[in-house]
């Protein structure tokens, strides 16, 4: 995927499996990174910026929309490859940091949690930047949109792109759909987020999971929201 807002382009990182990460050129000269995979992504990063024609120190910015490891699990060696500013909301901080636990789930979720642990071990870091409801990075608006997890943000370019995190997700069929509740803190809170963001605007939603949203991405999230969630 690419699509281009002026001078700013936005590549969504390509072979990361079930996740999604992308890559805004926010200027001439830098590159912001929202979200890095799972652990051993780094050549998938290297690879996109190699062709876009950008070298890793041209990264500035890693944005963790949440903590959990298929977002933060190549935070660290994307960092110390490129020498950005790694930052995450402060709430979510000390999960990343290994002050906490990285994710803590119940039912289902602890089982599924409990399987990622078997093949993803995360490299904890510490993040340079603590993220707040509207923090900026460039033309990068931070949204603060717990639920998901109490430190989740969606970053909004302004009537470009919605980055969603685990926010919402599309469907294999391209439907619009809330986060899983069986990794979600909050449901009801995410339910608040989702109406948060669905006042903004934006031509594509790119979200954590599935394939994102090209064209007309507000108004289809409007509908979502007016129609209960479905």
């Amino acid at each position: 995927m690419q699509a281009d807002a002026g001078s700013m382009g936005v590549h969504r990182v390509p072979k990361l499996g079930f996740v999604n990460a992308y890559a805004v050129e926010v200027d001439a000269g830098r590159v912001v990174i929202v979200d890095t995979g799972t652990p051993g992504s780094l050549p998938k990063f290297e690879a996109l910026l190699q062709s876009i024609n950008r070298k890793p120190a041209d990264v500035s910015h890693i944005i963790l929309t949440h903590a959990d490891a298929d977002h933060s699990g190549s935070a660290a060696r994307l960092k110390a490859a490129t020498g950005a500013t790694l930052a995450i909301h402060e709430l979510d901080a000390p999960r990343i940091a290994g002050e906490e636990k990285l994710k803590e789930a119940s039912g289902a979720g602890a089982l599924l949690l409990g399987l990622f642990g078997l093949f993803m071990r995360v490299e904890r870091v510490k993040p340079d930047l603590l993220l707040r409801d509207g923090s900026a990075i460039g033309p990068l608006t931070v949204i603060h949109t717990p639920g998901h997890t109490d430190g989740s943000v969606c970053v909004h370019l302004p009537g470009t792109a919605l980055f969603a995190g685990d926010l919402l997700r599309t469907s294999k069929s391209g439907e619009l759909e809330l986060a899983s509740p069986r990794m979600s803190r909050d449901m009801d809170q995410v339910r608040r987020s989702v109406e948060k963001v669905s006042r903004l605007e934006f031509k594509m939603l790119l979200p954590g999971h599935g394939e994102p949203i090209m064209d007309e991405a507000a108004a289809r999230l409007r509908t979502f929201v007016a129609n209960g969630f479905r």
